[in-house]
C-alpha cells in the first residue's frame, strides 16, 4: 500500500501520521549526532527554524512511539534504528520501553492566561503547566506500561519521597487515577475562570507561586504490584515560541536554577540579536546546554553528514509508495552526458575568447592562452571549466596594481592556482553566461536543504512529481536529467522568496531586503576575476554594527529598530543563517548573514558558504526601505 500518493507531502509527519508510520519513516542518523549529555540530568534547549526537526526528536522519545520501535525492531525499516535507541539506555531489547517520555507543547492555552504586571504574578502559567505536566506523565506512564485505557492505571500506586514535602500545590495522592482526576479537574478549573471573566484577570484562578511539576516528576516513585516502575524519566517541552517572552523566560529561568537531576528538554524557533536563554548566574555546559540543530552538521565533514541523513530521510519516505521503484538517489542523473555539453562547446569557447581579446598580444600570458588553446580541440565539460579558470587567472594578474616584469608566465603555473574554490567560480560562471545546469545532483539538493528538513522534503515532492510525470510520460531514462532537476528546484527557489511578503509580518520589507542581498551577492560574485572565489553567499556585521542593531532605537532610530525585526524575523524563519566571525588582526568579530541556500539557486548564485562582504546597518535599512541599486559592472582587466 502507498504511504502517500506523494510520500514527500506530509511535511509534520512528527504530528499527524500514526506512530507506527512515524517509527517507519524516523530517520536514525540524527541520533548519531544527540550528545550523550542530552540524556543527563540539566535543562536542554533544542533549537532551530521553522522544520528543523525539534518536534521530530522529541515525538521519537514518548513511549507510543518508543513502543512501536519496539514492535517493529525486527524490520528492515528499523534494522539501522533499534540499536541506537538501546545504546541510548531508553529501549531494552527484551522488555521494551525504559524511559518515560512526558512531552507536552506550548502551542496552545498558555498565552490566553491574563498578562502579568511582574514575573511574580505569573501564577496562573504555572498552576496550568503544572496540572498539564502531572497529566500528561501518567498518561504516558500507562502507554509507557502497554496499557490499552485508562482502567488499567487503578494498579499504579504513587509514591512520594522526603522532597515531596516542600510540594504546596499539587496533592500527595496515593493513586495515579485520583492524582489524574485531580489535574483534568484543575485544567478545566482554569479554564472556566477564564471564560466566564472573558479574559479579564481573576483573583480566583487557580496560581501557582513556582513550578511544582518538576520537583513532584523528580520525587514521586510510580509502583505497579509493589514493583518500582519508570525510574528512568524526560520531560520534554515543546514550541517555546508561542509562550509570551515573560512566561519563556521565567521558565526556563526557574528550571535552570531547581538544578533537576532527570534532562528536561526544551524546544524552541531559534532566538537571535540578542534574545538571550540564560538565567541570571546559569552558565552553558554546566546549568543549561543548548542545541541549534542546523549546527549538528557543522564542521569540515557536515554537509557530508547531513547528505547521508537526508538520503536516508528520503529514501524511508521512498520505500513508503509503489508508484517509483529504487531509491530517490537513482532517480536523480548527478552527471552531464557529453551529448548535453556539446551544445554548450561553442559558446564556451566564443565567451572566452571574447574576454582574454586584449591580451592576446601580451607576451605575459603567452604559455597560458596557448595551453588554453590547444584544449578547445576536446568538446568536454572539463575543457570549458579550464577556459574558465583561465579567464579568471589572466584577469586576476591583469588587475594588479604593482609593475611586473613581462615575463612569460608558464603554464604549468595554472595547476598550482586552480584550487577548489577557483573551479568552483568557474563553474558558477559558465551557469550564469552559457545557462549550463549547476544546481542538480543529491548532494546539491541536499546542500540546498540548509539542513532543514521541511525544506528538504518541500523540495522532494516537487522532484518525486517530475519523477512521476517522467514515468508516465514513458521517458527512456528512469532518472531526471540536471536540465530537469534544476528547473524543478529553481521554480522551487522562486515560489519559496514569492511566499515571504505573504507569510511572514514584516514580509515585505524583508523580501526587498533579500532581493537587495541577493542583488549585492551576484554582482561582487560576478567579478572578472573572482576575487570572492567561489562567489559571495551573504554579508557580515562587524560588532560594532552589531551593537548598534541590538541597542533599540539609541543609535538608529526607528528604522534601527525596524531593521532588527525584520533581520530577526529572516533568521528565525530560516532565510538568512546566522553564523559568527572571528576576530582578526585586520577587522574586529561580528556576525554573517548567508542567503538559505535555496535562495542563492533563485540568484544564481553558488551553494558554498564562505563568501562574504561587510556592509553596514545603515546599507541594510536603506536596502530594506528603498532596495539596493548594481554599479556599473567593472570591465575585464580594469
Amino acid at each position: 500500500m502507498a504511504y502517500n500518493v506523494n510520500p514527500f507531502l506530509e511535511r509534520r509527519s512528527e504530528r499527524t501520521t500514526s506512530d507506527q508510520e512515524f517509527a517507519l519513516v524516523f530517520s536514525p542518523k540524527i541520533l548519531e549526532k544527540l550528545s550523550d549529555e542530552a540524556f543527563k540530568g540539566g535543562v536542554h534547549i533544542f533549537r532551530s527554524a521553522p522544520g528543523g526537526g525539534k518536534t521530530t526528536i522529541l515525538r521519537a522519545f514518548t513511549p507510543s512511539v518508543l513502543r512501536s520501535f519496539w514492535r517493529a525492531k525486527g524490520t528492515n525499516e528499523l534494522r539501522e534504528s533499534f540499536p541506537l535507541f538501546v545504546e541510548k539506555g531508553v529501549l531494552d531489547d527484551q522488555e521494551g520501553p525504559r524511559l518515560l517520555g512526558v512531552m507536552i507543547s506550548c502551542a496552545s492555552g498558555y498565552a490566553d492566561l491574563p498578562a502579568s504586571a511582574s514575573a511574580i504574578e505569573e501564577g496562573p502559567f504555572r498552576a496550568l503547566l503544572d496540572c498539564r505536566v502531572v497529566l500528561r506523565t501518567i498518561r504516558s506512564l500507562g502507554t509507557y506500561l502497554g496499557f490499552s485505557s485508562d482502567e488499567a492505571l487503578d494498579s499504579i500506586q504513587i509514591e512520594y519521597s522526603d522532597d515531596a514535602r516542600d510540594l504546596k500545590n499539587i496533592p500527595a495522592h496515593g493513586s495515579a487515577r485520583e492524582l489524574a482526576s485531580w489535574a483534568e479537574a484543575q485544567e478545566k478549573r482554569i479554564y472556566a475562570e477564564l471564560d466566564s471573566f472573558a479574559g479579564r484577570t481573576s483573583q480566583t484562578l487557580p496560581s501557582s507561586p513556582r513550578f511544582e511539576s518538576v520537583l513532584w516528576l523528580q520525587a514521586v516513585r510510580f509502583l505497579q504490584d509493589g514493583k518500582q516502575v519508570a525510574t528512568n524519566r524526560l520531560l520534554m517541552i515543546d514550541d517555546l515560541q508561542r509562550l509570551r517572552r515573560k512566561q519563556r523566560d521565567g521558565l526556563i529561568d526557574e528550571l535552570t536554577v531547581q538544578r533537576p537531576d532527570f534532562p528536561i528538554w526544551l524546544a524552541m524557533r531559534t532566538l537571535v540579536l540578542g534574545d538571550s536563554l540564560l538565567s541570571q548566574g546559569a552558565r552553558i555546559g554546566r546549568d543549561i546546554n543548548e542545541y541549534a540543530l542546523e549546527e549538528l552538521w557543522a564542521g569540515p565533514k557536515g554537509i557530508h553528514q547531513f547528505s547521508s541523513f537526508a538520503q536516508n530521510v528520503l529514501d524511508r519516505r521512498m520505500n513508503r509508495q509503489v508508484t517509483v521503484t529504487g531509491s530517490f538517489s537513482q532517480r536523480l542523473r548527478d552527471q552531464l552526458d557529453p551529448d548535453e555539453i556539446r551544445p554548450f562547446v561553442k559558446p564556451g569557447i566564443d565567451a572566452y575568447r571574447t574576454a582574454i581579446q586584449p591580451h592576446e598580444g601580451n607576451v605575459r600570458y603567452r604559455e597560458w592562452l596557448a595551453r588554453a588553446e590547444k584544449s578547445t580541440s576536446e568538446p568536454t565539460l572539463e575543457m570549458l571549466l579550464g577556459l574558465f579558470t583561465t579567464r579568471i587567472l589572466v584577469a586576476r594578474d591583469a588587475a594588479k596594481k604593482q609593475l611586473s616584469l613581462d615575463l612569460a608566465l608558464p603554464a604549468e603555473e595554472i595547476d598550482e592556482k586552480d584550487t577548489s574554490s577557483l573551479r568552483g567560480a568557474a563553474e558558477i560562471q559558465l551557469h550564469e553566461e552559457l545557462g549550463l545546469p549547476y544546481y542538480y545532483g543529491l548532494e546539491t539538493f541536499c546542500v540546498m536543504a540548509s539542513y532543514n528538513v521541511e525544506e528538504l522534503l518541500s523540495m522532494a515532492a516537487v522532484l518525486y512529481d517530475g519523477i512521476v510525470a517522467s514515468q508516465v510520460l514513458g521517458k527512456r531514462s528512469p532518472e531526471l536529467s540536471p536540465f530537469e532537476q534544476e528547473k524543478l528546484l529553481r521554480d522551487t527557489a522562486e515560489r519559496r522568496l514569492s511566499f515571504v511578503p505573504k507569510q511572514h509580518t514584516e514580509g515585505t520589507r524583508a523580501h526587498r531586503l533579500l532581493v537587495s542581498i541577493g542583488g549585492y551577492c551576484r554582482e561582487r560574485t560576478f567579478l572578472p576575476n573572482a576575487p570572492y572565489a567561489p562567489g559571495v553567499t551573504g554579508i557580515r556585521l562587524s560588532q560594532s554594527e552589531m551593537n548598534k542593531l541590538q541597542s533599540g532605537t539609541k543609535a538608529l532610530g526607528e528604522q534601527g529598530e525596524l531593521l532588527r525585526r525584520v533581520l530577526s524575523e529572516c533568521i528565525a524563519e530560516n532565510l538568512l543563517l546566522q553564523r559568527p566571525s572571528t576576530a582578526s588582526t585586520a577587522r574586529e568579530a561580528g556576525s554573517i548573514l548567508y542567503l538559505n541556500r535555496t535562495l542563492c539557486a533563485h540568484f544564481g548564485l553558488p551553494l558554498q558558504m564562505g563568501g562574504w562582504q561587510d556592509v553596514s546597518c545603515m546599507d541594510l535599512i536603506d536596502w530594506m526601505s528603498r532596495g539596493w541599486k548594481p554599479q556599473k559592472r567593472l570591465a575585464m582587466g580594469g
